[in-house]
Formats: C-alpha cells, structure tokens, sequence
C-alpha cells in the first residue's frame, strides 16, 4: 500500500497472494493478483509493465518487512516505470534506508538524482581492463542541485528551436 499512495489516492492499492491448490499446497503453485489504485483486480498477465513492476516491487518489499535481509540489489526495476512512479521508488527505498542497504542499477537520471552516491564501471583501453568510478552525493548541498537543475532547463529551453546554419562553406571541390 505505502508504494502506491498518493495525495489523489491515498489509500493506494491491493494486492492478494493465493493457492492454486488449497487442498494440497505443496502440489500447486500461487496465484498473485494486484489492484492498482482506482482500477478493479485483475491477474498479473493483464496488468501494464509498471504496474506489474510496482506490485513485485511491493510484494519484494512486504517479504522485507516480514523477513528482512540486509541489503538489495535491482537491475533496472524502473525500465518500466514513468518518473512519477520512478520518484515514488525512489523516495520509498530513501525512507527505509536505515533499515537495509540497496544498489540500484539503472539507466535513468532520476535514480541519480535521488541516490547518495554512484558508482560507474568504464573500459580502460590501454591496459584491457575494466575501471571503477565512484561519486559520494552526500557531500553535495541539494539546493546547489536544485538550482543546477533550474539552470539546466532554462539552458535547454532557450536552445530549444531551429538551429541557423553558418553561412561559411566547406567545398574542397574546387
């Protein structure tokens, strides 16, 4: 439910585990059917990508709360996710973070943004090998980040539009 809050939802959704067999358990397998929030249960083959993401994410996260474990590793769990959701991940993983470590790989810069440091592997060509890179953003103050953000957008949105061709050419034909 925490995963799927919000100020227009604030009850977020459900999700329910079953057996296949409730005469012989061991013999079948379980059913998990989810209900996001403001739709009507469905099975998990019926649901989106990001919403199949989020209810496997929840149901990871409620396994925790049963049965914690130290840390977390998620390759790319956000690939299906827009940046709401991605946020709500984002913050729901930084609200817990007392309670067990996580390294998330990922490929957007939401994560990023949110994370306390990063980490990049690189190929060094001179010696054949592979190369460590690691950035520790506690270090950083986030209004300096929020102002670099602005300063951004504002960079990008006055560049946006068609680009003047210079008037100097470059034939060598001649």
């Amino acid at each position: 439910k925490d995963m799927t809050k919000s100020s227009n939802h604030p009850l977020g959704g459900n999700a329910y585990l079953s057996l296949d067999d409730s005469e012989e358990p061991y013999n079948g397998g379980i059913k998990f059917t989810a209900m996001p929030p403001m739709k009507r249960y469905r099975d998990m083959e019926y649901l989106s990508g990001g919403e199949k993401t989020i209810a496997a994410l929840a149901l990871l996260f409620a396994i925790h709360s049963y049965h914690p474990a130290p840390f977390f590793v998620m390759d790319e769990v956000d690939a299906a996710l827009d940046n709401v959701n991605v946020l709500k991940l984002c913050n729901y993983i930084r609200q817990r973070s007392k309670d067990f470590q996580c390294i998330v790989i990922s490929l957007k810069d939401m994560f990023y943004e949110q994370s306390q440091g990063l980490v990049g592997i690189c190929r060094n060509v001179a010696t054949n090998s592979s190369r460590t890179l690691t950035l520790d953003l506690t270090q950083f103050d986030k209004e300096d980040d929020l102002i670099t953000r602005s300063d951004r957008k504002r960079r990008r949105s006055s560049s946006v539009g068609p680009r003047k061709r210079s008037s100097t050419s470059t034939d060598n034909s001649q």
